[in-house]
């Protein structure tokens, strides 16, 4: 099997027979000169060896590049059947958008297919096309198609489209009568074969050139090894993977240099089973993976594991092969230059039926012609859901839902902080203190049940008469406090007056009502506050414990000034 191989694979095998030429030009003035006799024999010996090596060479390097493309197109051919029958099977044939659907797939499953192409006459009239974006256009190929179209539909050889080389795998379209009506033409790269065989060819060509020189000087010094000597050492060495010298070089006869042949070819596909194999133990890892893979160029998506298919809600690899990754996946944060290339990224991931996930992002962008990249997107959505719970409670009173304590000084501190507080300024913070009153008494005498029920009618209320801009917390027990801006006390006393309206309800507990009552303090920072709290020059922190202590002296003294009783009726307020 005959190719137009680049000029690299010739190099070496031109090496290869330039050798005995300058050897026997060498020989020629070696005669002319009357040199010795001995001098001219090893000369001559060594070119019959050179031109033997030679024919070895070329032999053993188109040998393996044959046994190569013999290798590579019995493994895609029933591929190609396989396409072809589905071809023929469809109800439109190349005319529908199914075939070239199919053909797309079929060269995007693997990445040696360079090219697959489906039609008659040299393509030249109907001709269905799918090309790799790395390899050589469409145009090229179609053109180069007419020249070299297979004149058997079952057979197989190899060109070179646009200076790369193809092996060329054809298979029948037939028709319900059986007849073959269009062809199958797959282009699978074969550039690495070619490198092989160069590879061999220049493993070759050293041994060649060592071997003669060996020859050269045996001859001169007229030792008693022989040149099949220390080709079968030499091959031993190859064969056992030893790079010791070899000792006493034994007196052997036969087949060596074919033994060497063989034993490098052995050895070349020895190591095309191994890379094989590599690849199909890491195929069936990424399968396994329990997180999503996926592998993206500019087209989209070119492979999608079964974590991957999963996540995005689709039925099958194809829903989602071709599709951009950015449909599904949208980043949180825009990528940073001191950003690592393998460091998770938090991103959303939007399935096909709408569902909003949150993902940690892993991307791999490699240095090919294409654009590869390759994603790792893991599912986080569970874990978001436990921190924001986790966070929730960690502010919140499991009871009534308020903030807590913890919260509620921590939100006044921000106020503070970030838009200070000054007399003249316009708007003015106002902490609120709020104290149940004969809580106690329904506790003891209706249960804790009745408690916690007017705890969270309290805490309704509260909503329900303040603003959504104001903060509403419980302190512990029965104790609220609310968190107001205001610009005028007269704000204070609305919110004040509503909640005490609301406080004149009791609460429905079973088949009675509990009445409710309250204490309210309240302390501000306005300039009409009694006593105003100051904040000139002052830090944060100060001014929030003054706020806190001063409304909270203020709900002592509203409790204080009401008579002795157990229920309340919540008239009573107190503002400082």
């Amino acid at each position: 099997m005959l190719i137009a191989l680049p000029p690299r694979a010739w190099l070496p095998l031109a090496l290869a027979v330039l050798a005995p030429i300058a050897l026997l030009a060498l020989a020629g003035v070696s005669r002319r000169r009357a040199r010795g006799i001995a001098t001219v024999l090893a000369l001559r010996t060594v070119v019959l060896l050179g031109v033997g090596f030679a024919g070895l060479a070329g032999t053993a390097t188109m040998f393996v590049f044959d046994t190569g493309l013999s290798e590579l197109h019995q493994r895609h051919e029933a591929d190609v059947r396989a396409l072809a029958r589905s071809i023929a099977a469809s109800p439109l044939g190349l005319v529908g958008v199914d075939a070239q659907l199919q053909l797309a797939l079929f060269r995007a499953k693997d990445a040696s297919i360079g090219w697959i192409a489906a039609g008659s006459e040299g393509c030249r009239a109907s001709c269905v096309l799918s090309a790799s974006d790395k390899g050589p256009p469409p145009s090229v190929v179609k053109a180069r198609l007419a020249a070299i179209w297979p004149h058997d539909r079952e057979t197989h050889y190899a060109v070179a489209v646009a200076g790369r080389p193809y092996l060329i795998a054809a298979a029948p379209v037939l028709d319900a009568s059986g007849v073959a009506r269009e062809t199958v033409i797959a282009g699978i790269d074969a550039a690495y074969l070619v490198d092989q065989a160069r590879r061999t060819a220049w493993v070759l060509l050293v041994l060649s050139y060592a071997l003669l020189a060996v020859v050269g000087w045996s001859s001169w010094q007229q030792v008693s090894h022989s040149l099949a000597a220390r080709i079968h050492a030499i091959t031993t060495q190859v064969r056992d993977g030893s790079v010791a010298n070899p000792g006493e070089l034994p007196e052997i006869e036969g087949a060596e240099l074919r033994d060497l042949a063989e034993s490098v070819t052995t050895y070349i596909k020895s190591t095309l089973e191994e890379q094989k194999s590599s690849d199909e133990r890491y195929r069936r890892l990424v399968e396994l993976a329990p997180d999503a893979v996926f592998m993206c160029s500019g087209l989209g998506i070119k492979f999608a594991n079964t974590a991957a298919i999963a996540l995005t809600g689709a039925r099958g690899r194809t829903d989602v092969i071709g599709v951009p990754i950015e449909k599904f996946l949208n980043f949180e944060k825009p990528i940073g230059s001191e950003r690592r290339s393998n460091a998770l990224r938090p991103a959303r991931w939007q399935r096909l039926d709408g569902t909003v996930l949150h993902v940690e992002v892993a991307e791999i962008s490699d240095a090919s012609t294409d654009g590869t990249r390759q994603y790792m997107v893991r599912d986080v959505t569970d874990r978001r859901i436990h921190e924001a719970t986790l966070a929730h409670r960690a502010e919140h009173d499991s009871l009534t839902g308020l903030v807590n304590r913890a919260r509620f000084e921590s939100r006044l501190i921000e106020l503070l902080e970030s838009a200070p507080v000054r007399l003249g300024d316009g708007r003015h913070l106002a902490v609120m203190f709020i104290d149940l009153d004969g809580f106690k008494p329904v506790n003891d005498r209706h249960g804790h049940a009745a408690g916690d029920a007017v705890l969270v009618a309290v805490a309704s209320r509260l909503r329900e008469s303040t603003r959504d801009t104001d903060l509403i917390a419980r302190l512990g027990g029965d104790e609220f406090a609310v968190l107001l801006e205001v610009s005028d006390p007269s704000e204070i006393r609305v919110v004040v007056t509503r909640i005490m309206e609301a406080f004149r309800r009791p609460v429905p507990f079973g088949e009675i009502d509990l009445p409710i009552g309250g204490s309210i303090g309240v302390a501000c920072t306005h300039p009409a506050a009694t006593p105003p709290v100051r904040v000139d020059g002052r830090p944060a922190g100060e001014i929030a414990t003054d706020l806190l202590r001063a409304a909270d002296a203020a709900m002592y003294s509203a409790k204080s000034a009401k008579p002795e009783r157990h229920s309340t009726s919540g008239r009573h307020q107190a503002v400082a």
